[in-house]
């Protein structure tokens, strides 16, 4: 836990120095960016909608122009035709009108179209002829003239009438201009003049205006019908509903662009003039900015990261070099020093650190030392408490009284009780080999087999190869007299202990099974726990010997083979109890004396 902490710490310091330099290098780059590129955008954004202005205003009077032109020379030919009319026969009268429609046709190309109704349905044209026999008073140009026969009218809606151009001008390429033609004595109409005008006319007013690669300008009528409009997916989404405020720029947005609209409204032809702007393409310049800034910020966010990677690198790698050997030590190397050229804080918390690990080891070694003289002086203790020559001498009177009185069986008693004392002692060896540990196991069992008779019955499996190595003496007796009295002497009838020694790839296996009472699982995890952690060996009484018979073993083979053995419990209530120990199997056994 204290590793985990101490990388964190680490990273956080990294991740501060870094992100600190980093802010504080961007905060006035920042700062003068943010305020230049708001004033650069307010500026565009008006400039902007200033040349919308200037542009929707430009074509719009250029079409006024126009207009007035065309409808001085409509009026011009009006009173040409009516003076036509004054004298001389229909023949000679129309040679003239046609003349004169052809010079006016040859000064201006945008006139697709003439053509003179009179009111008795004759008519006089160039450019265009008739469709049908159907009357043309019946048509709306007709009537639109003799609605206000003092002026001429603008007609933006061309179909559906009887007449059609020479030229193959379609009726979306065209508009007209109506003017009726009265009698100057009797104020009479006698008939109504029409030309049809080209949109060429419109389009080269637009023509000179400059509004970038995807804006345009179409024209309205005063009813919202399209007059012109070049071609153009965009145009037919604008809704003239929107065109209310001729001092308005519009911003709408259509599809994944942005358009700026804006209109003028003539007063002499009612028209609406409209431009459509890409906002996009008239910020492009700005936005070119934008991108070199956003270009530079990125690059001085690299430079800067870079920078301040390094300055805290060299910072905290003491600090991280520091934290790996505090983790190395945590796993239990206690080789490892601090080393460093620096003369800052960091060395000096170094050099604490090898003077701290320094100690460990000495109290290490002191702790170890301490323990082994412990533990050798418990088994002295235990060893003493068997007053060897006391022993000895007792039985040797009991084995010469019984053979005096013929009693085999206390011999035999007293030979294997004999045999348990001479291998528990061993001269004070506290190692001896698995045969002789086999042995003391074999007269002990006597020994418990004669107490209890025929409710004990055991069993005794080992292989030979096994039989020399050597291992701490009694390791197998608390565990054979756990089966006893925990096991087999709670048991109803006969019960069987089956011990066995046997080779299990490089380990030995070593186990004692009883079928007797077992445990239940809360006191075979228990065991579990104590043989696998070592906790709560303060709590175990001594009246408890299960426990702490298996916690006398676990102790000995820590002493002996430190992490390299194990100890398995199983065991079922009323069914048995099963504990086998693993120990290394070494080709060439090292005698311990």
């Amino acid at each position: 836990m204290n590793v985990k902490r101490i990388g964190s710490g680490i990273t956080k310091i990294r991740t501060k120095l870094i992100l600190s330099q980093i802010f504080i290098a961007l905060i006035p780059f920042i700062l003068v960016g943010i305020v230049g590129i708001t004033f650069s955008v307010r500026e565009a954004r008006k400039n902007v909608a200033q040349r919308s202005s200037q542009t929707v205003t430009q074509v719009s009077r250029t079409l006024d122009t126009y207009m007035e032109d065309l409808d001085k020379l409509v009026l011009t030919l009006a009173d040409e035709i009516e003076a036509a009319d004054l004298d001389g026969s229909t023949d000679t009268k129309a040679a003239e009108v046609i003349r004169t429609m052809q010079n006016v046709m040859g000064r201006y190309d945008e006139i697709a179209g003439m053509l003179y109704a009179e009111d008795n349905d004759d008519y006089i044209s160039t450019g265009i002829t008739r469709v049908s026999r159907d009357s043309f008073q019946k048509e709306s140009w007709y009537k639109a003239a003799l609605l206000d026969p003092d002026k001429s009218h603008m007609i933006s809606t061309v179909t559906g009438r009887n007449i059609a151009t020479d030229v193959g001008y379609s009726v979306d390429d065209v508009f007209s201009i109506v003017k009726a033609v009265k009698n100057r004595d009797t104020d009479r109409i006698e008939g109504v003049l029409l030309v049809d005008i080209g949109h060429s006319i419109i389009s080269s007013a637009i023509r000179d205006s400059q509004l970038g690669g995807e804006g345009f300008v179409f024209v309205l009528d005063e009813e919202d019908h399209m007059v012109y409009t070049p071609i153009n997916p965009v145009v037919y989404r604008i809704n003239p509903k929107w065109l209310v405020n001729e001092d308005e720029t519009i911003a709408v947005d259509l599809g994944n662009s942005r358009y700026l609209v804006r209109f003028k409204k003539s007063d002499m032809t009612g028209w609406k003039t409209v431009s459509v702007t890409s906002y996009d393409e008239l910020m492009g310049d700005y936005n070119r900015m934008m991108g070199i800034f956003a270009a530079i910020l990125v690059a001085t966010l690299i430079l800067v990261q870079y920078l301040s990677v390094r300055v805290s690198d060299n910072i905290t790698r003491p600090i991280k070099k520091l934290r790996d050997l505090m983790r190395k030590t945590r796993e239990g190397n206690l080789s490892l020093r601090f080393e460093s050229d620096s003369r800052d804080e960091i060395n000096d918390l170094g050099k604490s650190f090898n003077h701290m690990i320094d100690r460990i080891q000495e109290l290490l070694v002191r702790v170890r030392q301490e323990e082994d003289l412990k533990r050798k002086a418990e088994l002295k203790i235990v060893q003493e408490q068997f007053k060897p020559h006391f022993l000895y001498n007792t039985l040797d009177t009991i084995n010469w009284m019984a053979r005096e009185h013929g009693a085999k069986d206390i011999v035999s008693l007293v030979d294997a009780l004999t045999n348990v004392f001479r291998i528990s002692l061993s001269h004070g060896k506290d190692y001896i080999t698995i045969k002789e540990e086999i042995n003391y196991i074999s007269s002990y069992l006597y020994v418990q087999k004669t107490r209890y008779e025929d409710k004990l019955l055991f069993e005794i499996d080992t292989d030979e190869e096994c039989e020399k190595h050597q291992v701490p003496k009694l390791i197998l007796q608390p565990l054979v007299e756990n089966a006893i009295y925990h096991g087999i002497k709670l048991k109803r009838g006969t019960g069987h202990i089956h011990i066995s020694v046997k080779r299990a790839d490089d380990m030995i296996c070593m186990s004692v099974e009883d079928d007797g009472k077992g445990m239940d699982e809360n006191t075979r995890d228990s065991l579990r726990e104590l043989l696998k952690t070592g906790e709560h060996t303060q709590e175990i009484k001594a009246e408890d010997k299960e426990s702490f018979g298996l916690f006398y073993v676990k102790e000995r083979l820590q002493q002996r083979y430190r992490d390299s053995y194990k100890v398995e419990v199983e065991s079922t209530e009323d069914i048995g109890t099963r504990i086998s120990i693993f120990i290394p199997f070494f080709e060439e056994e090292n005698v311990i004396k």
